[in-house]
């Protein structure tokens, strides 16, 4: 009976033993202490030549950017991961300011468009800085003349639908006109209303005011949206005839020979002096193509 006590004494010393051998020897085994810092986002996420920059993993999402706003703050200045996104992005709202996906710092109408694109013969930039800047023939156009704005980048029917984007055109090109007959000034005209349309397919506006559709002009004007020529702009194109030789006579809209009702007069300043000069350049380019009839010293709608 000793003899088993003594055996079995014998073998749980060797256990612990066992034990504490094999508890040792990982001590000296330890990993070096880590000092960087957790990795959240991957090689080259604020490159923007990388495959993995953050712009392109935005893109993909449908230019949702809220997902962001848990490490980085509702603002994106610094939140959980006290790393701003505003130190990139320093316009108004940060990232969700509209020069961030299109346009630039000056503007948010495009070039850039969507894809990075700068160039006019681009569907997505196409004519928008002539439209939005006070370009050589008028003054600027509002976004809101062709575009639903939203107030927000998340807004129904903004980053919510597939490209290319809605063009509803509005205002302007919709602009009320009076239909042919005399011009009575001091009565109520009767009216004539375009109904502008743009195919998507040939990228074409057409049956807008601000191309040719009023009074005197010429209403199947249909300018391509990435013509680069100039040809859309050149006077005599929405009223008069650019094959005539001179740029009065280009600039001339539809007499009574011609099936309209305006005076064969080549001097448009006489009537028009608010507009132009009588070597016809703009004293205020700002009143042309504006939807309303500058005639001698008033200003009048259409």
């Amino acid at each position: 009976m000793k003899s088993v006590t003594a055996v079995s004494y014998l073998l749980v010393l060797m256990v612990l033993l066992g034990l504490l051998a094999g508890c040792s020897e990982p001590q000296s085994d330890l990993p070096v202490p880590s000092t960087g810092k957790l990795k959240v986002h991957p090689d080259g996420w604020a490159m923007k030549s990388s495959a993995n920059f953050h712009g392109n993993d935005i893109r993909a999402k449908g230019w949702d950017m809220r997902s962001c706003q848990a490490c980085h703050g509702e603002k994106y200045d610094g939140g959980i991961s006290q790393t701003s996104c505003r130190t990139c992005h320093t316009a108004t709202a940060g990232p969700e300011n509209c020069s961030t996906c299109h346009g630039s710092t000056t503007s948010p109408a495009p070039p850039r468009d969507l894809n990075g694109n700068t160039v006019r013969t681009v569907r997505g930039v196409g004519a928008h800085q002539p439209h939005v800047a006070s370009g050589l023939f008028s003054g600027n156009i509002s976004c809101l003349e062709c575009h639903s704005v939203p107030g927000s980048v998340y807004d129904r029917g903004h980053v919510d639908s597939d490209l290319p984007a809605e063009v509803m055109m509005t205002e302007l090109a919709r602009m009320v006109t009076n239909e042919p007959g005399t011009i009575d000034y001091d009565s109520e005209l009767p009216v004539f209303r375009p109904t502008p349309t743009y195919d998507p397919q040939t990228l074409r506006c057409a049956n807008t005011y601000c191309h040719g559709n009023f009074k005197n002009g010429n209403p199947g004007t249909a300018p391509s949206w990435t013509d680069v020529t100039g040809t859309a702009a050149a006077c005599g194109t929405c009223h008069g005839d650019v094959t005539r030789p001179t740029l009065a006579e280009r600039a001339l809209p539809k007499t009574r020979d011609q099936g309209g009702t305006h005076p064969n007069v080549l001097n448009c300043s006489i009537c028009h002096s608010q507009v132009v000069n009588a070597s016809l350049q703009f004293v205020d380019k700002s009143k042309h193509a504006n939807g309303k009839l500058n005639f001698l010293s008033e200003e009048r709608n259409y």
